[in-house]
């Protein structure tokens, strides 16, 4: 039997959202056979909701994996909640790989390394998922760490604990980038007027070209959206400004 849900949900509803998420799914498995697969990374602590959760909400393709993270050593309460998990993973989503990945999180920089060499793996055939909703805060912090040390294009989600927040975002929202005087103006601009074109930039005295180059590199860094001739700030500008 699938235990009861936490929050609404109880069994019903997950053979439900199941069965939606493996028909909505179903064409998709068959054309990525071959192609780049997701890779779920999560830290999990001593609930499995959050993570089964993630995978119901984002649904899966035939090559893709679930890569728990836990600490060495753990709880036991943790083990019995990556069995859950596996338990229910094996029954409804039996195409996807579950590994289990296992750190010293007490030792802190060692544990940045171990977790870098499997994030640089993982990358070179999968889009990476970082679901950072359980666990340990410690270990939460040395996955992060490690993918941004590794500046991989990852996407990160985390649901609040009470689930009344799930929230999505590019990894690349936490790099640092380089931003000169140009570029904050133009930013502020947008900011300012809610959308601009090119045009609406002349006001800055820099040649038409520049701003051009300028624009097309702030989109292509996420900051800005294009829409035919206009711009407007992204979610990641909006952290910018």
């Amino acid at each position: 039997r699938y235990p009861l849900w936490l929050r609404g949900y109880n069994e019903t509803k997950v053979k439900y959202e199941v069965k939606v998420s493996l028909q909505q799914n179903k064409l998709v498995s068959l054309l990525a056979r071959t192609g780049k697969g997701t890779a779920i990374v999560a830290s999990l602590g001593f609930e499995e909701r959050f993570l089964l959760r993630a995978v119901i909400r984002r649904g899966v393709k035939e090559n893709d994996k679930i890569v728990v993270i836990m600490p060495e050593k753990g709880d036991p309460r943790g083990e019995k909640a990556f069995q859950t998990l596996k338990e229910l993973l094996d029954k409804a989503f039996p195409q996807i790989e579950l590994i289990k990945h296992e750190v010293n999180v007490q030792d802190f920089y060692g544990a940045i390394s171990n977790l870098r060499n499997l994030l640089n793996k993982l990358n070179l055939e999968n889009n990476i998922v970082l679901n950072l909703s359980g666990g340990q805060r410690l270990l939460i912090l040395e996955i992060l760490a490690a993918a941004l040390s590794l500046g991989i294009n990852a996407e990160l989600e985390i649901e609040t604990e009470d689930s009344s927040v799930y929230l999505t975002i590019p990894i690349k929202t936490m790099h640092q980038l380089k931003l000169d005087r140009i570029d904050q103006e133009i930013l502020r601009k947008v900011a300012e007027r809610g959308e601009i074109r090119l045009k609406d930039l002349e006001e800055l005295k820099i040649p038409k070209a520049t701003l051009w180059r300028k624009l097309n590199r702030l989109t292509e860094d996420g900051l800005l959206e294009k829409d035919r001739d206009r711009y407007k700030l992204s979610d990641i500008g909006r952290a910018w400004m």
